[in-house]
């Protein structure tokens, strides 16, 4: 369902860059429960946003439902994302004129 074939996202600071995921890669099958972990700082909520399109900055091959977001047009990513990726954000203020 899922296959992650070495993400990598790096930001880019003065002359040199710092990796916030490198050479991830996964298969995560349909019925599969995951659990992604660390400490702060370690690359979590990138990941997540790599997942849930919303983050398009990275490297690698992301695979869904034998899709290539990897090599996806950002009309046809979206049109996958609205198809199979539901997201709820850790704060709201997205929406700043809503309270829940």
């Amino acid at each position: 369902m899922i296959r992650l074939v070495n993400i990598e996202k790096a930001y880019k600071h003065g002359p040199g860059q710092t990796f916030v995921l490198r050479r991830v890669s996964v298969d995560i099958g349909p019925g599969d429960f995951v659990s992604i972990m660390g400490p702060s700082g370690a690359g979590k909520s990138t990941l997540l946003h790599i997942l849930g399109m919303h983050d398009t900055a990275w490297t690698g091959e992301y695979w869904l439902h034998e899709q290539p977001v990897h090599a996806l047009s950002q009309k046809d990513r979206l049109k996958l994302q609205k198809q199979h990726i539901g997201f709820v954000f850790q704060s709201y203020h997205l929406l700043d004129n809503l309270t829940v």
